[in-house]
């Protein structure tokens, strides 16, 4: 698959993953953590507050959510860089989504530069998950490819004895 194509099919998935993502996040932390629980709320207080309008508060929470996994999925096709190690990927990539969550989190009044401690604990966290993830995907790669080299060595050891 051609990088391009690959940044393409990634990035659709990392937008609705994003969109749903932030939703049920939202809801839970908007809700549950920030509140007393007695209403549903979708998006942080105080940017709907900013916005003034909850439904266009959300709307936009959404679209940039979207853009956030537009970013973070996308940007997982840099794994698809043959002449780059895998350390300069993961390195690539993890700075990308970390940025780009951030610069969502703090635009969104998820977390505030007052309640800095919040968002040091979300970085380790997303940090334990991202390694988490990357780590099963390194797992099931490295799976793929021990079946391919032993499927190759079959055919060459099939291919050896015709050639007798």
């Amino acid at each position: 698959m051609k990088f391009s194509h690959r940044v393409i099919v990634l990035s659709s998935i990392g937008f609705g993953f994003g969109v749903i993502f932030s939703v049920l996040l939202c809801a839970f932390l908007a809700t549950v953590v920030n509140s007393d629980g007695t209403e549903l709320k979708l998006c942080a207080s105080e940017f709907t507050d900013a916005v003034g309008n909850p439904l266009l508060a959300f709307t936009i929470q959404a679209f940039a959510s979207g853009i956030n996994g537009v970013i973070c999925m996308g940007g997982a096709a840099v794994y698809s860089i043959e002449n780059w190690s895998l350390i300069r990927c993961t390195v690539i990539h993890f700075i990308l989504s970390m940025t780009s969550y951030f610069t969502l989190a703090f635009s969104m009044r998820w977390f505030t530069f007052k309640d800095i401690k919040a968002a040091l604990i979300m970085f380790v966290i997303m940090t334990i998950v991202y390694f988490i993830i990357w780590f099963i995907n390194y797992l099931s790669y490295k799976a793929e490819l021990k079946a391919i080299n032993k499927e190759l060595e079959e055919f060459k050891k099939a291919d050896r004895e015709v050639a007798k």
